[in-house]
């Protein structure tokens, strides 16, 4: 090889594998995988947090149901509250397939927030279905009591382990992200080196 063809050849720019698609499509599955699925478990087995507040002669409450423990994606607002109940749904014992045996589903609980034009339904846990139950009730008999916040979710296992599990995630996604765009402003900060 003679030196103009070395000349030639090494200012010749290489060809990077991979590209804007390759990026692009690895982005899209961090997204779905980091961000869809945990959002869809913790929309699934939801944590809520219901706030009562009592103003002058009534009791007004406000039900957020959240993605990921601090999202809310649904709000009920009950005004005014006139009772509290709770819904029990026992599981059924089901079987997916012919040849599997039977499995029993899970027990879900609500607690039902009634209203003169309406309810709300929020999912608890079957564990905790009475204690919450009984201190909404408790929190409305009490002509003195200014405000409750709960904070309720309708699974233990499912809300909290997996979704929380799920959750660290996209935490490490939304992290990864937040470096990598630093790092390429400091590329375009910093004068180039030759």
């Amino acid at each position: 090889m003679s030196q103009t063809e070395a000349t030639v050849a090494a200012d010749t720019p290489v060809k990077k594998k991979g590209g804007l698609g390759n990026a692009l499509f690895g982005h899209v599955l961090g997204l779905l995988f980091c961000v869809g699925l945990p959002g869809f478990v913790t929309a699934i087995a939801p944590v809520s947090w219901i706030r009562f507040e009592r103003t002058e002669d009534h009791v007004t409450a406000t039900a957020q149901t959240c993605l990921f423990f601090f999202i809310p994606y649904r709000t009920q607002t009950v005004d005014p509250v006139i009772g509290i109940d709770d819904r029990f749904v026992q599981g059924k014992f089901e079987r997916r397939r012919p040849s599997e045996p039977k499995h029993r589903t899970e027990d879900e609980a609500f607690l039902v927030i009634n209203g003169e034009d309406g309810f709300a339904e929020v999912p608890v846990t079957p564990l905790n279905i009475k204690s919450v139950s009984e201190r909404s009730q408790a929190f409305l008999d009490d002509p003195q009591a200014p405000q409750l916040k709960l904070f309720v979710v309708a699974n233990w296992k499912f809300s909290i382990l997996v979704g929380g599990a799920l959750s660290l995630l996209t935490v490490l996604y939304v992290v990864g992200i937040v470096l990598s765009f630093v790092r390429m402003l400091k590329r375009i900060a910093s004068p180039a080196v030759e």
